[in-house]
């Protein structure tokens, strides 16, 4: 499925009459319920990866086509079971009503006065009176059990929960999750459903969430770990994660990968501020131990720097913005420019902020790329008067 994929439309492969009946009236909407669910799912798949410039691998072509079935799947059967109640509620006499039809295991059903009604087949309420199918709230709750700070703009938290509470990793390296944060004083319990909320609750107290990289997973403890840059303001995550301790929930969703990086180049150009740094972090440890290349790494100021275990030859270079608010700076533009071009292929792995990985992309667009060795995204936008990271 290319990312230039377009819907042509949908026809019900049914054609219900009167003397077909109940069932057949009953497959024909659930299929059409069923089909706008799937296929509101691909679109909304598509557009991410469109929207990031990604093409989409055959791993990730089987799970989006799972993703869509499955959705399609749930809806059909909710609005199958949506028809059948309501029909034989008002549509069926006391004694008919006792011996109807069990279809799509259907529950008991509440007597009510005898009433007569139009032919079953010709009820047909329209699909958008359906009422939308609920998504599985898919999120795994672990236990905060330590808390280290890697300097004064990054914390890890490492949580665990008995078998991870479902947590199952991906393996990939640029594995991540979505970290779910609830204002404390509403006594939200976790996991949140956060459709439902959001009917309820004003904008501002609807729990937050924010992609973060999995730093690491370790089965056997049923921890694992993940580094929060720990500006902004109150109500955001990186503020909460600033204020976390030992026996805080830790919410996250399951893990999720964009880039199938093979880490096959000749030499490797990283470059990363404060938001790219575990990502970036977890490519140094994942490289071949003779692989060489050059890491950028953009922080506040030169006490902000912490042990990255990486090859040996490999040059770490920290980029201190002097007090220049993050997202203003422009030292690693600077410094990657300044760099010798490396012979043979080269994989450039850069996340930043948006106009930083703006000027990256520029200055690297006549490098000679791996480009399965290489991935260039923004990891955040720097927006005036409010810091969302």
């Amino acid at each position: 499925m290319s990312k230039h994929y377009k819907h042509r439309g949908y026809s019900a492969s049914f054609s219900v009459s009167p003397k077909e009946g109940l069932t057949l009236e009953i497959l024909a909407l659930a299929e059409k319920a069923g089909a706008k669910a799937g296929y509101a799912v691909a679109k909304e798949e598509l557009y991410r990866n469109i929207s990031s410039n990604q093409f989409l691998t055959e791993q990730e072509t089987d799970e989006l086509l799972a993703a869509a079935h499955r959705a399609g799947a749930a809806a059909a059967l909710l609005a199958a079971r949506k028809v059948l109640e309501k029909t034989l509620r008002t549509s069926f006499s006391h004694q008919h009503r006792s011996t109807a039809p069990d279809l799509l295991g259907s529950t008991d059903l509440e007597t009510s006065a005898a009433t007569h009604e139009e032919p079953l087949a010709k009820y047909s309420p329209p699909l958008g009176l359906l009422d939308t199918p609920r998504a599985t709230v898919d999120q795994h709750v672990l236990t905060i059990t330590r808390v280290e700070r890697l300097n004064n703009q990054l914390v890890r938290l490492i949580a665990g929960a008995p078998n991870l509470d479902g947590y199952r990793s991906n393996s990939a390296l640029d594995e991540y999750v979505k970290v779910f944060v609830a204002d404390p004083s509403l006594g939200l319990t976790p996991p949140y459903d956060v459709r439902a909320l959001r009917h309820r609750l004003p904008r501002e107290q609807v729990p937050r969430s924010k992609s973060y990289t999995v730093r690491w997973v370790d089965p056997l403890l049923n921890e694992l770990a993940i580094d929060f840059v720990v500006h902004g303001e109150p109500g955001t995550v990186g503020y909460w994660a600033s204020l976390a301790q030992p026996g805080d929930p830790l919410v996250i969703s399951s893990a999720r990968s964009k880039a199938s990086l093979s880490l096959t180049a000749d030499y490797y150009v990283l470059a990363a501020d404060e938001a790219g740094l575990p990502a970036i972090s977890k490519v140094l440890e994942a490289l071949p131990s003779d692989a060489e290349g050059t890491a950028l790494l953009e922080v506040a100021d030169d006490h902000a720097t912490f042990d990255v275990k990486h090859p040996e030859g490999f040059v770490i270079r920290w980029l201190s913005r002097d007090a220049v608010p993050a997202g203003k700076s422009n030292v690693l533009p600077l410094a990657l420019q300044s760099l010798p071009l490396p012979a043979g292929q080269v994989g450039v792995i850069a996340h930043a902020e948006r106009s930083t990985i703006k000027a990256i992309n520029r200055i690297t667009e006549y490098w000679h790329l791996n480009k399965r060795s290489s991935h260039i995204s923004s990891y955040w936008t720097l927006r005036e008067g409010r810091l969302r990271r």
